[in-house]
């Protein structure tokens, strides 16, 4: 493997990992930007989805993440997170733990705060993970006074790594969902620091739908475009939800 191609595959790495771990371990699939929703005491929920992405040069890489929710109060959960690749690098990447606290609610209005670290679980030498422990936190806000609902969220994350990738990441995002019975169709922009040094800016758009089979059971399906220095050029997104 040459120096272009380990690049390459730690591009994607990076840009796998920044969608998990800047965003944090959790959002609702297929979107990064994340909500100021928790389960309440004692609940929890399980998420199983799978993202397929393609690079510009048709590369095509698979990670498919589990994340567990559970409710230390009727305002804050705590998350694991676990990614596992595919498609150059089997294996496990490096693990998240968040904790997510809503903080202020009034009305259709909400904020919450989103801290998380990142345990290095994942081999750094072939894409899945960054060598050393990361930490960041979200400041999210939630609009939804009916059927549209807004979401929004400012993010931070230290890198620190193995890799010579930038340390200060950066990622705001915001998404728009439209429910219409039992589906809600979702649009996201979202705009976050290339971890590659010297890279562009990295853009995606995402549009899905999340159908909700019952009250406690979710599928969704999405597409995400990258756009500018995006390392990934696309990628299906599909997932399943399910809470007790």
């Amino acid at each position: 493997m040459n120096t272009k191609q380990v690049r390459h595959l730690l591009a994607w790495g990076c840009a796998a990992a920044l969608a998990l771990v800047t965003a944090g371990a959790h959002a609702a699939h297929p979107l990064i930007t994340e909500d100021t929703g928790t389960q309440g005491l004692g609940l929890r929920q399980l998420e199983i989805f799978g993202d397929e992405s393609k690079d510009g040069a048709g590369r095509r890489q698979e990670v498919y993440t589990g994340v567990l929710s559970y409710g230390l109060a009727e305002t804050a959960d705590l998350q694991l997170g676990l990614p596992w690749y595919r498609n150059g690098g089997d294996g496990i990447g490096d693990v998240a733990f968040d904790l997510k606290w809503r903080f202020f609610e009034r009305d259709a209005l909400s904020f919450a705060l989103k801290p998380g670290v990142t345990l290095p679980t994942g081999d750094e030498g072939d894409g899945r993970g960054t060598g050393k422990m990361t930490w960041g936190s979200l400041l999210i806000v939630s609009y939804a006074p009916g059927a549209i609902a807004l979401h929004a969220h400012l993010g931070f994350r230290r890198n620190d790594n193995k890799l010579g990738e930038r340390e200060s990441l950066r990622q705001l995002a915001a998404a728009a969902t439209y429910r219409v019975g039992d589906v809600r169709f979702v649009g996201e922009l979202t705009r976050e620091t290339n971890p590659v040094q010297g890279g562009r800016t990295v853009r995606y758009a995402t549009v899905g739908a999340i159908w909700s089979m019952t009250r406690d059971v979710d599928f969704d399906i999405g597409w995400r475009q990258g756009y500018g220095g995006a390392p990934i050029d696309e990628a299906l997104l599909l997932g399943a939800t399910v809470r007790w």
